[in-house]
């Protein structure tokens, strides 16, 4: 279970990642496969960092531990 900081920073961080990933997808001037990957990859770990934030579980990318 994590707290009610920790959880409306994971959800604005979601909506983040979730925008900058549509926007990848909509207006990046890049191959499309570089487009569709890298949107989609935004688009999945924000939407997962919302659901996580709603469900006050740990998200994606909080599991990945401490970074150096």
């Amino acid at each position: 279970m994590i707290g009610k900081g920790e959880r409306l920073f994971a959800f604005v961080f979601g909506l983040f990642l979730v925008g900058v990933g549509l926007y990848a997808l909509l207006f990046s001037q890049t191959s499309m496969a570089w487009r569709v990957g890298g949107g989609a990859a935004l688009i999945l770990l924000g939407g997962n960092m919302l659901q996580s934030s709603w469900k006050g579980k740990p998200s994606w990318l909080s599991r990945i531990g401490p970074l150096p």
